[in-house]
């Protein structure tokens, strides 16, 4: 097989005994040079086993024999005589070969074609340097940059709050009643805004960072805009004098997901600020919510078709109170959820999960003071939107200080089933229902906190429609959805659910439908109405019914994601 050298060789030896060709080229130190390099490289290439020494004799009589015949024909087309030339003698290993002169074109000629030929071999070898040395790349940065990634995401909102004319006007706001402590003390915040529209920019940008420490185990941060009173939403109302906005810890935990060879991964456990890590809708718990506590998850693999196994376990702190009490119980808040599910792949297209939960919230249920003390005060909670059950439990002489806590406890029982048609891929049909039931209600129990009897109104249940891409992140791509939400007043925490349907809160019921569109790769728009009305139209314990209260949503959003 003739060898990659033989060409360039050829060109380089075919070069050196033109250039050798005049007389004055004899005398120059620099010719005497060029053929000595040559020649050596020659012979090194023969002691490097890369050619033959048969080989290199036969290339070096070629490449005299080449550069005499063009140059004879060069001095030809020229009009010179033979004899006007100029002799050269060139040794090779079998003797003196004399050789003509070379016109100054040929020379040009043979320079260009050994550069060509010098050219791809220097680049090649540059490359190869580059790749060893890793010029450029990210492996050339510390090996602890390469472990981190950045993400993050940004929402601009202009939303519209409507509300009916005729709606309630003197709705008690309870958390601002709560955080000044009374009716009296709140002054104009002790009542919400019922009847006035309300128009606003909104931003909501949140930033996050993953560091891998192993294949198997990571942490997680992410900073959010938000605030420190609402932990149901993470938006920024635009327009407030051009202070900055607030940034919160939103996220920060670590992640253990233990690798399985030659399966995928099944078990992952987490601790920290956590996001739900539950099969959920908007119905028990808000998008924005994130969790103090730790999880553990389980995703099984389907066996002959069978159906794959879904479970996740968690426990999470909502107030750390110390000392203990001096019954020998806790003042801790906190609450723990178990759901199980099954995902099945039914006939050609088809897909359905169905997922059962149980969710159980400890020492969130008001006690009442004793007399002029301040003792229970804890059992007040931090936040209250508005819908549930709620009782004064101050008991003290003054007749201004007021401070409401729930009235019920909360066990949720909680079931989901979605349902998947992916037969117009990558359009899909998607159907989800998510039903609640407050299991931890009791009618006797609550009308002796409150003073009054109270009916019993635990349930809620949410089913929505969506037609279109799953997630909407490129260009073109779209989705349109419309669903229908029916929520009692002690189904769930009003703190913990939807804080856009009905303005936030329990005792609403009503639909909502929207459209998502991507108008970028990453980039996306969605316009969303949600309308409600209050189920029964008054908090309990506050005298009669109140008018129901109407309240319309709009939602313009731009969505960027990294």
């Amino acid at each position: 097989m003739r060898s990659r050298f033989s060409a360039p060789l050829s060109a380089v030896l075919l070069a050196g005994s033109l250039l050798l060709g005049s007389s004055a080229a004899v005398a120059s130190t620099e010719l005497l040079e060029l053929r000595n390099t040559i020649l050596n490289l020659v012979d090194e290439l023969v002691a490097q086993g890369v050619i033959s020494a048969e080989k290199a004799e036969e290339m070096k009589r070629d490449a005299v024999l080449k550069a005499r015949e063009q140059a004879a024909q060069a001095a030809l087309a020229a009009g010179d005589s033979p004899e006007a030339q100029v002799p050269a003698q060139v040794a090779t290993g079998s003797g003196v070969v004399r050789v003509p002169y070379v016109p100054e074109f040929v020379k040009d000629q043979i320079r260009a074609e050994v550069r060509e030929e010098l050219r791809a071999d220097v680049t090649a070898d540059v490359v190869e340097l580059a790749r060893e040395e890793k010029w450029g790349t990210p492996d050339a940065l510390p090996a602890w940059l390469s472990r981190i990634s950045l993400n993050g995401d940004l929402r601009l909102r202009w939303s519209g709050l409507y509300q009916d004319s005729g709606n309630e006007p003197a709705v008690p706001n309870f958390q601002a009643i709560n955080r000044a402590g009374g009716f009296l003390a709140a002054g104009e915040n002790a009542f919400l805004s019922t009847t006035e529209d309300l128009n606003r920019g909104q931003l909501r940008f949140r930033l996050g960072l993953d560091a891998a420490l192993s294949d198997e185990l990571k942490v997680v941060a992410r900073l959010a805009t938000g605030n420190d009173t609402d932990p149901t939403t993470r938006n920024q109302r635009l327009g407030n004098f051009n202070r900055s906005f607030d940034l919160y810890v939103d996220l920060a935990y670590a992640q253990w997901r233990p690798v399985i060879p030659g399966e995928d991964h099944r078990l992952t456990l987490r601790g920290g600020r956590l996001p739900n890590p539950f099969e959920n809708t908007s119905l028990v718990f808000d998008d924005d919510l994130t969790f103090d506590g730790v999880t553990a998850g389980y995703r099984g693999i389907p066996f002959a078709g069978g159906p794959a196994l879904v479970a996740n376990l968690g426990g999470f702190a909502l107030l750390a109170e110390s000392p203990n009490l001096l019954d020998g119980g806790t003042n801790d808040k906190y609450w723990w959820g178990g759901q199980l599910g099954l995902e099945f792949a039914l006939a050609a297209d088809w897909n359905l999960g169905v997922y059962g939960a149980w969710y159980d919230f400890i020492n969130v249920t008001g006690r009442r003071n004793e007399p002029n003390s301040t003792s229970r005060n804890w059992t007040a909670p931090e936040f209250i939107a508005k819908g549930n059950t709620v009782f004064d439990i101050s008991n003290d002489d003054n007749v201004n200080t007021q401070l409401y806590a729930l009235a019920s406890e909360f066990e949720l029982l909680n079931a989901l089933i979605k349902l998947q048609y992916t037969g117009f891929d990558p359009v899909h049909v998607t159907w989800r229902t998510d039903w609640v039931e407050n299991r931890g209600f009791n009618a006797g129990d609550v009308a002796a906190r409150v003073g009054e009897a109270v009916s019993k109104r635990n349930r809620g249940w949410f089913t929505q429609l969506e037609v279109g891409h799953p997630e909407v992140r490129g260009r073109g791509e779209w989705q349109v959805f419309g669903g229908y939400k029916y929520l009692q007043r002690d189904a769930v925490l009003d703190s913990f659910t939807d804080s856009d349907f009905h303005a936030g809160g329990t005792d609403a019921q009503g639909w909502l439908a929207g459209v998502l569109f991507g108008v970028a790769p990453n980039a996306w728009m969605r316009a969303r109405w949600l309308s409600a009305d209050e189920i029964d139209g008054a908090p309990a314990g506050f005298g009669a019914p109140f008018a129901p209260l109407a309240i319309d949503v709009l939602q313009v959003d731009f969505n960027a994601k990294f």
